[in-house]
């Protein structure tokens, strides 16, 4: 066999490369270990799709280090070791190309590209420059494969063939169970009509927005101390989610198995309302109406402080195998896998979410739109604003379309919102569900808010629609050249300016940098203003404006120093003479209830004057009026 090296200056090079190669990793490396946040904001990229993976990174670079260093202090030695070194620099290259064509973000990963791209043709060129033809690629491949299958044929023969079968049953056994219990993706049930697909059917989220059934199931039993309410018998009720017969979860979380059965929310968690006429009535529930007495922010707060007790697994351990009845290799999956990675997941979204906790509780039926994007998906730093609005209505989307909607009219294409709203609850262009997503915006087109259930007064109501065509109409109606527009400047409308702002010129840059299909967002705009609202099933929206500041129509229409300083939000008993919810006082199940403050930051009741100077009478006939919309 003839000697390893052929020229001795090309595998000096080649190990001065490593070298060099090496100190590159750990200038990155340490930086992703350490200060993960700040270099993500250096290299553009978001939080939410890189974090913790940039610390991942950092341990694997190190790793890579590490493997790097045999090559670098010996070349030539190991002639295969260091062809290997070589060629993880080209499956580097092809993970660079893979992630410009499919990233939002390609300028991010441009530079690393051209850094692997280099790294590889110099070292192999060098390499290949410097030992003897019987070391280069073809030679020793032909040597490899030769080698490959002396050992198979060893492998399956002789003394060595049993042990080779039990060594390939075990691999299998352990292969499927991994699949079956973590990848496997079982079909989804159908549901006969659209208001069930749109109540309970799944949307597709990341795996890091779904909690497993089983945990979910149980969880107001594993932390009972972190509950708003001291009735065990409440449940996840307790937070204001909705439940109807026949059914275990309540209306917008849907089911869906990827290994495991797990629970997602949908459009129908924040988008489905209730009311009743007195507290000793049955509610009635709406699908596509606000969900004004889900507290979202509670609820989200009680799974990350759960998950940070010392005894989540223990506990939740305990109270699966209560309930459920595991087989054993499904058990050992739960225990050292599904559950620990679980409450992985929701300390870190603890931890992205912590910009909550310096801002004022949102409440039941609000919350905070877009810096849960600019935050958490796409890595901005805190700006202090306050975004926090009320959840709205989604009925009769077809007449909307072309309109400039969410509260401030920042989109005017509807399907792009709905995707942008999915996004931020954990969607992603991967694990979206495009066609169980277009069967629910298709049917929010001509599906109809439901008209007012009790008695009018049609003299009054004659009365009002006058003093609607003459003051409201033009702002609020369909078929109005206002109406979905902002026309109106802030300084005139007067409202509380907080969410407007929070909307900001570099959050529109960015949403239109992320063109990964489906998720496309080229429509979104800065406004500065909010938009003029159609005003279809107005009577079913309270509380008003668009931080729900207002706790009835009547309060609308009075001056902003006599509207409520502070109302209780909570409540589904109607206020039919006023029109919005009782809410001058807590019902006797207090722990859901919200005093709302008006004085604090974003909460503000001021502004939208029009109608104030109306007389009581005909504030009276107005209100008649509004309740037939």
């Amino acid at each position: 066999m003839e000697t390893v090296i052929q020229h001795p200056l090309p595998i000096r090079w080649y190990r001065i490369l490593i070298g060099i190669g090496v100190v590159i990793n750990m200038t990155f490396a340490i930086p992703a270990l350490l200060f993960p946040n700040e270099l993500n904001t250096l290299l553009g990229l978001p939080l939410q799709a890189f974090y913790p993976w940039l610390e991942n990174t950092g341990m694997l670079l190190i790793g890579i280090s590490l493997f790097y260093l045999p090559s670098g202090f010996w070349a030539a030695r190991y002639p295969l070791y260091d062809w290997l070194c070589v060629l993880s620099r080209l499956v580097a290259v092809l993970f660079w190309l893979y992630l410009i064509s499919s990233s939002p973000y390609p300028d991010a990963f441009t530079p690393l590209l051209y850094s692997d791209l280099f790294m590889f043709v110099a070292l192999g060129l060098l390499l290949y420059l410097g030992v003897s033809p019987a070391y280069r690629p073809q030679a020793m491949l032909q040597r490899g494969l030769c080698a490959v299958l002396a050992g198979l044929r060893c492998l399956f023969s002789g003394r060595c063939r049993k042990y080779s079968i039990i060594a390939l049953l075990v691999v299998g056994f352990v292969g499927f169970e991994a699949w079956y219990n973590l990848l496997r993706v079982v079909p989804q049930p159908g549901f006969s009509s659209d208001e069930e697909h749109f109540k309970y059917a799944p949307i597709g989220l990341g795996m890091e927005a779904r909690i497993p059934l089983y945990i979910f199931s149980v969880l107001p039993k594993v932390c009972p101390q972190q509950m708003p309410t001291a009735s065990a018998a409440e449940g996840w009720k307790a937070f204001g989610f909705i439940f109807e017969p026949g059914h275990s979860l309540p209306v917008g979380l849907a089911q869906r198995q990827i290994g495991y059965p797990s629970v997602e929310p949908n459009c129908a968690l924040c988008h489905t309302g209730r009311y009743r006429q007195s507290s000793d009535e049955v509610a009635t529930a709406v699908p596509t109406a606000p969900a004004t007495f889900l507290n979202l922010e509670r609820f989200q707060w009680f799974l990350y402080d759960c998950a940070a007790s010392s005894d989540f697994v223990s506990n939740t351990l305990q109270q699966i195998n209560a309930q459920y009845d595991l087989g054993p290799i499904e058990s050992l999956f739960y225990r050292f896998l599904i559950v620990p990675m679980t409450r992985t997941s929701l300390i870190k979204q603890g931890k992205e979410y912590g910009w909550q906790k310096i801002r004022p509780e949102q409440g039941p039926g609000r919350t905070d739109t877009f810096n849960p994007t600019k935050m958490v998906i796409f890595g901005f730093p805190d700006d202090s604003t306050i975004g926090t609005v009320d959840l709205p209505q989604i009925w009769n989307q077809q007449p909307r379309e072309s309109m400039y909607l969410h509260w401030d009219g920042n989109n005017n294409d509807i399907r792009e919102r709905n995707y942008a709203a999915a996004m931020a609850v954990g969607a992603t262009p991967n694990s979206v569900l495009p066609d169980e997503f277009k069967r629910v915006t298709d049917w929010l087109l001509t599906h109809q808010p439901p008209s007012w259930p009790y008695a009018l007064d049609n003299e009054r109501q004659a009365r009002g629609q006058v003093i609607w065509q003459g003051q409201c109409a033009s702002c609020h109606e369909f078929g109005k050249v206002n109406t979905g527009q902002v026309t109106t400047s802030l300084s005139e409308l007067g409202t509380d300016p907080y969410r407007v702002n929070s909307f900001t010129v570099g959050l529109v840059q960015r949403f239109h940098q992320f063109k990964t299909p489906p998720f496309d967002f080229g429509a979104y705009r800065k406004t500065y203003s909010y938009s003029n609202t159609p005003t279809d099933g107005i009577w079913l929206r309270a509380p008003y404006l668009h931080n729900g500041s207002v706790p009835s129509l009547w309060d609308l229409l009075q001056k902003p120093e006599q509207r409520p300083v502070t109302f209780y939000r909570g409540n589904d008993v109607i206020d039919t003479r006023k029109v919005g919810y009782v809410s001058d006082q807590p019902g006797t199940d207090s722990d859901h209830y919200f005093l709302f403050d008006t004085r604090l930051p974003g909460n503000s009741n001021a502004g939208h004057l029009y109608g104030t100077d109306l007389s009581d009478s005909e504030k009276w006939d107005l209100i008649e009026y509004m309740k037939s919309l």
